[in-house]
């Protein structure tokens, strides 16, 4: 039995929260904390079950794959799994299940709309659903519907937070209508030009088609899609203000996860699907740096000028979302292994940083920066993980932003583009301003908080600044950034070097 259930553990990291999903809206009917409770279970068995997976393909030393139905590709839908999306799995089931046990307090507040929580928890669970199959599918058009699910999802999310979450929701769906046409019509014109969907036969009839027009505009497409589903600027535009708005506990897993798969799955097809000897190649990847460069300037800058937390967080990740795409552009082995890097350190450090604003909000309804006077005082451990994440963000060592950005400059200086290497000094400098300039507010400003007036804080133990079920991700999530700083050589050598040099 136990052996049956490993072999088809790609499949049921999937189903396990699809059926969580499902049940928390019956269960809820009766008791609305086992429903909630039901999905933490299920994201909970979710990442046990992606550390199995992970383990065995690290054992295996190559890639896992699972036909659905047992049909063979190409006709049937694949999933395959190797070290970079095995990874990206377990981190996707992780800072889902952390988020879902995070979330709970917030859910619990609202007494009056006690079957609003069933919502919330089967949406995100919905969106945890749809990035795990997304990094799963080895199927073009199954892909697609793993990003419908989760822009779905992020839609529903963002729509009941704050005031004006539902205009963010809508201009997102806007545009996120546009970067799922533009990708299905891509992968249209990669169809009638190879006549299959399955990447692993993509990649190997696009080597015999000379209709090179035809790829040229699927790239294109595919630029476009991917770049607004992971808000590359200048596709950016519903960026800011879905992150400023969304539901401050599912913030964490929109700002810090959703937009890095569809990173993950432009890896996919300009590494793994298109030859890298076409001669259109070299052209792509300019543009891809040149979209990089300006986004990480863009968002550096523009994280400058305001106070609103959530809008520097916000702006923060558009110029962060620039370096995974700089890795790309880079495209020896030094720039994609800096490019996954920052997919994982930087989806801790977005993640915790967005706990940590949601705990302002849930202790003292802190928005605003100059709000934070010696909030440390009274949150100790939310403002230590606020400042270990902040230099992480930054780029200092020994955390994890210094490695992603120091592999980063590695590839560069192997191609000699030191250009990307001053554009890497310049905004992490940029970084260390705005960063530095909240510790000020926060360590040397005035107090400004006191004691919350209403009982919204009755579930937290007396001694706690936050409910358990808060602090637990907040602190995981700055041990990740440190552990994975301290452990970078193990993922890049240990992990993602066979993978990343087969697709090279």
């Amino acid at each position: 039995m136990i052996s049956y259930m490993i072999n088809h553990i790609p499949v049921l990291i999937v189903i396990v929260p699809l059926c969580g999903a499902v049940l928390c809206p019956a269960i809820s009917h009766f008791s609305p904390s086992a429903g909630k409770r039901t999905v933490i279970g299920a994201l909970l068995a979710a990442f046990c079950m992606s550390i199995i997976q992970l383990a065995s393909v690290i054992k295996a030393g190559e890639a896992f794959h699972y036909w659905l139905g047992g049909w063979q590709p190409p006709y049937g839908i694949e999933f395959v799994i190797d070290g970079v999306n095995g990874i990206i799995i377990v981190l996707v089931s992780f800072i889902g299940f952390m988020t879902a046990l995070f979330s709970s307090p917030f859910e619990e507040a609202d007494k009056e709309a006690p079957f609003r929580s069933a919502g919330y928890y089967s949406i995100l669970c919905f969106l945890v659903i749809g990035l795990l199959g997304l990094s799963s599918t080895g199927d073009a058009f199954n892909l697609y519907v793993f990003m419908e699910i989760v822009a779905l999802s992020g839609y529903g999310l963002i729509a009941i937070g704050e005031k004006k979450g539902p205009i963010a929701a809508f201009r997102y769906l806007l545009t996120g209508t546009i970067g799922a046409s533009a990708y299905l019509l891509g992968v249209g014109l990669l169809y009638s030009a190879t006549g299959t969907l399955n990447m692993a036969d993509l990649a190997i009839r696009l080597r015999e088609v000379d209709n090179m027009p035809v790829i040229v505009m699927a790239m294109a497409c595919l630029i476009v899609g991917f770049g607004i589903k992971m808000a590359l600027f200048p596709l950016h535009g519903w960026q800011p203000a879905a992150h400023s708005y969304a539901h401050p506990a599912a913030d964490p897993m929109i700002a810090g996860v959703m937009i890095k798969i569809p990173a993950y799955a432009m890896f996919r097809f300009f590494f793994c699907i298109f030859d890298s000897s076409l001669p259109m190649m070299k052209t792509i990847f300019t543009i891809i740096g040149i979209m990089a460069v300006l986004g990480i300037l863009f968002g550096s800058l523009k994280a400058l000028r305001y106070d609103k937390f959530n809008k520097i967080l916000a702006y923060s990740s558009i110029g962060q979302v620039g370096y995974i795409a700089l890795g790309f552009s880079i495209g020896n082995f030094y720039g994609i292994a800096g490019a996954v890097l920052h997919i994982l350190s930087h989806a801790f450090m977005k993640t915790g940083l967005f706990y940590t604003s949601a705990a302002f909000k849930y202790r003292y309804g802190i928005h605003y920066t100059d709000q934070l006077g010696q909030v440390y005082r009274k949150m100790p451990v939310t403002c230590g993980a606020l400042v270990v994440l902040s230099l992480s963000m930054t780029g200092l060592p020994p955390f994890a932003g210094f490695f992603s950005k120091w592999y980063l400059a590695l590839g560069a200086i192997q191609n000699g583009q030191y250009l990307y290497v001053a554009v890497l000094i310049i905004s992490s400098l940029l970084s260390a301003i705005y960063f530095f300039r909240i510790f000020e507010r926060l360590f040397m400003g005035e107090k400004t908080v006191t004691e919350p007036e209403s009982d919204a804080h009755e579930g937290t133990a007396p001694g706690l600044e936050v409910p358990l079920r808060m602090l637990i991700p907040i602190g995981f999530a700055a041990l990740m950034v440190i552990a994975l700083g301290l452990g970078n050589s193990f993922i890049v050598n240990g992990i993602l070097k066979t993978t990343v040099m087969g697709v090279l």
